[in-house]
């Protein structure tokens, strides 16, 4: 493995571990298990299922960004002279810039409106899973099924990982394997095993600092990746 496909998979890893930590992605399961009782079995199981649609559809957004944008990107690295990784790595700072700064202070707006009176996420009235996951808030206000959980997490896709990903095919087929496997080992184990201690008793533990500041970490790791990337082509 080479010295970038290396730093790529690293990236992805991290971007995972990161991403997973944000409360979206498991806090709806703590909750929903401690309402229903579920076995740590089943509340594993689940977020595992969930977790395993949340790489899948993520892999197939990333598959759809390479198909499309390749081409493009290898015809404006021909009309501009530069190499085609020194493009790619710009890429990835604009893009690790713009959505961790977008994120980041869109979710400060939610936390600001909700005010500080609002209501912690680990104590949910009456069963109903409350998360911080807006996605959630927006399309449910009331009891959610196990399996509507489920697809309502996993559908989401990291878009963090998608540059990632078109980046990796810049340095070849492992590199792009490499990185994929680690963000799907990463991020399923990340949020079986946070459910897992959470579910087990550790009633507060939501992690409000990657609630607040995990994608604007997330997308500066991927634009550090970007800047590593093009002081490698010169």
């Amino acid at each position: 493995m080479t010295r970038t496909a290396y730093l790529l998979f690293l990236s992805s890893c991290s971007t995972a571990i990161i991403h997973a930590l944000i409360p979206d992605h498991w806090l709806p399961f703590v909750l929903m298990s401690r309402a229903e009782r579920w076995s740590d079995r089943r509340a594993a199981a689940l977020t595992g299922l969930a977790g395993s649609l949340h790489v899948l559809v993520t892999l197939l957004a990333g598959a759809l960004t390479i198909l499309v944008g390749s081409a493009t990107v290898q015809d404006l690295a021909r009309r501009t002279g530069h190499s085609l990784g020194s493009l790619i790595g710009l890429l990835l700072v604009i893009f690790g810039v713009s959505y961790g700064l977008f994120r980041h202070l869109r979710e400060a707006r939610v936390h600001a409106a909700a005010g500080p009176g609002a209501a912690r996420a680990g104590d949910p009235p009456d069963g109903h899973v409350h998360a911080h996951g807006h996605l959630l808030e927006r399309w449910f206000h009331g009891a959610l099924t196990a399996g509507t959980l489920v697809v309502v997490i996993g559908i989401s896709p990291c878009a963090l990982l998608v540059p990632i990903l078109f980046a990796a095919t810049a340095v070849g087929a492992g590199a792009l394997l490499a990185a994929a496997l680690g963000f799907a080992l990463c991020t399923i184990g990340t949020m079986v095993g946070v459910t897992l201690v959470a579910a087990r008793g550790m009633r507060r533990l939501d992690l409000p600092f990657f609630t607040r500041y995990g994608d604007l970490i997330s997308g500066a790791l991927v634009s550090a990746v970007g800047l590593l990337l093009m002081l490698h082509e010169t």
